[in-house]
C-alpha cells in the first residue's frame, strides 16, 4: 500500500489541526497558502469520514477555485501532480479534473465560470484569492453545494483593502463570533523556508503600504494617491553600465474615416517606453530604471510597428516586450517585415496581465520603485511639455478611470523583462592587472 507523504512548516499545521469547519486564511505571499490548499484538498478526497462525523462517498467531490481556471492551473495543478505522484491518481489534462484512487474526483474551476460549481455535492472547497471573487460566489453557489455532506471550506488571499475578504475575516473568531468558522492571520515570515535575505529583496522594491498588505497580510485602506510627483527623479546623464529594454503598451487600432476630431483625441494613445536597466551595486536581480524615452501618438498599426522596430535598432535591442492580445496581433505582420528590412533579429516577448486588474499591475510594479527614488526620468523637471511631464501627470492622476494611463502603463511593463535582461558593462574601465587569457587565440 502506497504512504502519502507530505510535510506541513509549523503555522500551516495550525489551521490543518483547527477544528474549525470553515477557514479563512489571511496570509503575506510566500507563505505557503496554495501548497496548503492543495494538501487539504488532497487530504479531504481521501477521507472517508469528516470533522462533521459525516460519512463520505466518492460521489462527493473537492473543488478548488481560482479567480478564473488558468489561474488556479497555474497556482496548483503542478503541486497536486507531485503531492499525489505513485498514489495512482489520474489527471485530466484538458478538464483540469483529478480521479483520486478512491474515485473522488478534484476540479480546479474559475469564478470566470461560477456556474460550473452548480448542482455538485461538496466535502471540500477552496477559494483561492477570495477578495478577487465576486461576493455572491460563496453563500449562492458554494456554500448550498457542501450541505449534503456538510462540507468543509477554506478560504485564502493576501488582503486587498477592507472588501469582502475582510468583512468575512473580521467576523471570524477571534475578530467575531461566527459559528464554525476561524480566522487565521500570518505573514510571509512564518514561513520558516524563506530565505530572510529573499524576503529583503521582495522588500527591496514595495512601498511602505505594499510590504504592509503582500508581506505582513495587513488589511489597510489606501487613502489619497498611489504616486506623488515629488518621488519621480531626474538625471539626463545616461549611466554607464546597463542594459537597454523596449516595453510597449497598445491602442486599439481602428479606422479614422469619417471620425471628428474630437473624437480622435479621446483614443488612447499607443507608448513605445525605452528604458535602461542598471544594476545596484552588486544586486545582479536588482536594479534602477533610467527611463530614457517613452514615445507615444496615435499611429496606424504599420507606423506603429516601423517606430518598434527602429526603436530596437537605435539602442541594440533584441528583445521587445509587447502584451498580448488583439493589438499585438495587428502589428506582428509589420513587425516581421521591418524587422526582415532593416536586417533586426527582433525578439518580441508577450507580456501578461498576469490575472490582475491594472491599478494592482501598475502599483506592483512601480509604487515601491518610484518611492524610493528608482524611476529616473532623462528630462528637464522644467520642461513642462516633455513625455516626462506627461507621465507623472497620468501617475498622479492614477488610478482615475476619466484619465490616461498608457505611459504609466508601458513603463510599468518593464517588471515583466527585468527577469529576462543580461547585463552589459563599460569595460573601457576594466582592469586588466594580473589578467591572463585561457587561450592565446580566443582571448579568455
Amino acid at each position: 500500500m502506497t504512504t502519502l507523504q507530505i510535510a506541513m512548516h509549523p503555522a500551516q499545521r495550525i489551521i490543518h489541526d483547527h477544528p474549525a469547519r470553515f477557514k479563512v486564511v489571511a496570509a503575506g505571499r510566500r507563505f505557503g497558502k496554495t501548497i496548503l490548499a492543495v494538501i487539504e484538498c488532497i487530504l479531504s478526497g481521501l477521507a472517508e469520514e469528516n470533522r462533521s462525523g459525516v460519512k463520505l462517498r466518492s460521489d462527493s467531490e473537492v473543488v478548488y477555485i481560482g479567480v478564473d481556471r488558468e489561474q488556479a492551473r497555474r497556482n496548483a495543478w503542478h503541486y497536486f501532480k507531485d503531492f499525489t505522484r505513485g498514489i495512482g491518481a489520474t489527471f485530466h489534462e484538458n478538464t483540469s479534473v483529478i480521479t483520486l484512487p478512491n474515485g473522488v474526483r478534484i476540479r480546479l474551476l474559475g469564478m470566470d465560470n461560477p456556474d460550473a460549481a452548480r448542482g455538485m455535492k461538496l466535502r471540500f472547497a477552496v477559494l483561492d484569492e477570495y477578495a478577487d471573487m465576486p461576493p455572491h460566489v460563496w453563500p449562492e453557489i458554494i456554500r448550498p453545494a457542501l450541505m449534503d455532506v456538510k462540507g468543509e471550506a477554506l478560504f485564502i488571499g493576501t488582503p486587498k483593502g477592507k472588501n469582502h475578504f475582510f468583512e468575512l475575516f473580521q467576523s471570524c473568531p477571534p475578530y467575531g463570533t461566527r459559528k464554525n468558522w476561524y480566522a487565521f492571520n500570518f505573514s510571509s515570515d512564518d514561513n520558516p523556508f524563506i530565505d530572510p535575505e529573499e524576503r529583503e529583496d521582495i522588500k527591496f522594491d514595495l512601498s511602505r503600504e505594499q510590504e504592509m498588505q503582500e508581506l505582513e497580510a495587513k488589511f489597510i485602506t489606501r487613502s489619497g494617491r498611489i504616486f506623488n510627483a515629488d518621488d519621480f527623479k531626474f538625471d539626463t546623464n545616461e549611466p554607464k553600465n546597463g542594459s537597454y529594454v523596449i516595453t510597449v503598451d497598445l491602442a486599439g487600432f481602428q479606422t479614422e474615416h469619417g471620425k471628428r476630431q474630437s473624437e480622435l483625441k479621446k483614443r488612447d494613445n499607443s507608448a513605445i517606453c525605452i528604458t535602461k536597466l542598471v544594476p545596484i551595486d552588486d544586486r545582479k536581480a536588482q536594479h534602477f530604471w533610467w527611463v530614457k524615452e517613452i514615445i507615444y501618438g496615435q499611429w496606424s498599426a504599420r507606423e506603429t510597428a516601423f517606430r518598434i522596430v527602429k526603436a530596437a535598432a537605435d539602442h541594440n535591442v533584441l528583445s521587445v516586450g509587447i502584451e498580448k492580445g488583439m493589438a499585438k496581433n495587428a502589428i506582428a505582420g509589420y513587425l516581421t517585415e521591418y524587422a526582415r528590412e532593416y536586417n533586426v533579429p527582433l525578439n518580441v516577448i508577450p507580456l501578461t496581465h498576469g490575472n490582475k486588474a491594472k491599478a494592482d499591475r501598475i502599483e506592483w510594479a512601480l509604487a515601491g520603485r518610484v518611492e524610493k527614488g528608482r524611476v529616473i526620468l532623462n528630462a528637464d523637471p522644467n520642461d513642462t511639455k516633455s513625455w516626462a511631464q506627461v507621465l507623472i501627470e497620468e501617475a498622479v492622476d492614477f488610478p482615475d478611470p476619466r484619465a490616461h494611463d498608457d505611459l504609466l502603463d508601458a513603463l510599468s511593463y518593464v517588471d515583466q523583462m527585468a527577469p529576462q535582461v543580461v547585463t552589459y558593462y563599460d569595460f573601457d574601465d576594466f582592469d586588466e592587472t594580473g589578467f591572463e587569457p585561457l587561450d592565446e587565440i580566443s582571448g579568455y
